[in-house]
């Protein structure tokens, strides 16, 4: 066993976590095996303390090259993964991971229910071939008749055993499914990310300040700019999905109505365009020139809205004769945004 295996283990995992985080917030999804990773990690990554001890053992052992490198490789995957939790802590802690498990688990049931059905059928000709065969010392049956009798019988008896062998394997992977759904959890990035800030705790003990420098420098220079919060865009996203706009992954109606790079376009819904419009105009107002112009010459272009058109219908909703629907989606967004 290698003296300093606790760390070298927990550098590709963290690694692999830093990897599930961004691919998400970048609109990459998410995996079950990914979700597997993330579950692992919470459930046996050791605590601080364990850390601690071999990290200070390897700061008496390794050479300072080796040591600075290995932590330093800790440190910045455990703060790639604090970073994208606090900046889309809104947008993660909104999965439903179990959700993955869903065709899965209608899957195994449609089994079990064509199993229990087969498993009846052979248990209806079971019972009667049972009773045929009981009562064959009563009904002056000859011996070659009971014979066909006892061979339905027992060869009835090995088909049910063997089908009965196949349900019980069928329940077992259902409940092996369901234990897996249930394990996952709804805070799953909420934990791992407690679990990184405790180990970046004691990391950055031992880190030395020069190499903190260059890191911080990355991530400012990686840093996409969004033009509204998670949390605005969350109440937004609450209101309009599937109404306003067509069903969308929150993530994606995040990054699409930021202009994020590589965003997936949103579309809007039949009759809801004016709507839509009045929408961008309270988001547009919460900006100053030339960010204002900039995004919303961007989000007309995205979603095939004309100017024209944009500046003759944004304030349908909130004029003197509103409609019913009109007038309620206004108050739904005055809610939002505070006035």
């Amino acid at each position: 066993m290698n003296e300093f295996e606790t760390l070298t283990h927990i550098i590709p995992k963290v690694g692999s976590v830093s990897r599930i985080f961004s691919n998400i917030v970048a609109g990459r999804g998410i995996s079950k095996e990914d979700v597997n990773i993330l579950v692992e990690f919470r459930d046996t990554i050791p605590n601080g303390t364990t850390i601690e001890h071999e990290i200070i053992s390897a700061v008496l052992k390794l050479p300072h090259e080796k040591f600075s490198l290995m932590l330093n490789s800790l440190s910045l995957g455990l703060k790639n993964v604090i970073d994208t939790y606090k900046t889309y802590h809104i947008l993660l802690d909104d999965m439903k991971l179990s959700q993955l498990w869903d065709y899965d688990l209608q899957s195994v049931e449609c089994r079990l229910e064509e199993q229990l059905y087969k498993l009846r059928e052979i248990d209806k000709d079971l019972i009667e071939a049972s009773n045929s065969y009981e009562m064959t010392p009563f009904n002056g049956m000859s011996p070659s008749e009971i014979s066909v009798l006892e061979r339905r019988y027992y060869r009835l008896k090995a088909e049910y055993d063997k089908e009965k062998v196949r349900l019980d394997a069928i329940n077992e992977e259902r409940k092996t499914i369901i234990d897996m759904m249930s394990n996952i959890g709804n805070d799953i990035f909420e934990r791992v990310n407690l679990k990184c800030d405790e180990l970046l705790a004691v990391a950055e003990k031992y880190v030395s300040s020069d190499s903190n420098e260059e890191p911080e420098a990355k991530k400012e220079e990686s840093e996409t700019v969004s033009f509204f919060s998670l949390s605005l865009i969350a109440g937004i996203y609450e209101v309009c999905n599937g109404v306003q706009f067509s069903e969308a992954d929150s993530i994606e109606f995040f990054h699409a109505i930021n202009l994020h790079p590589n965003s997936h376009p949103i579309q809007i819904n039949n009759g809801e365009k004016v709507r839509v419009c009045y929408l961008i105009s309270r988001l547009a107002d919460t900006l100053e020139s030339p960010q204002r112009e900039q995004w919303l010459n961007g989000i007309l272009a995205n979603l095939d809205i004309k100017m024209r058109f944009y500046r003759s219908k944004y304030r349908q909703p909130i004029s003197d004769t509103p409609s019913e629907c009109n007038k309620a989606f206004a108050d739904a967004l005055r809610e939002i945004f505070g006035k």
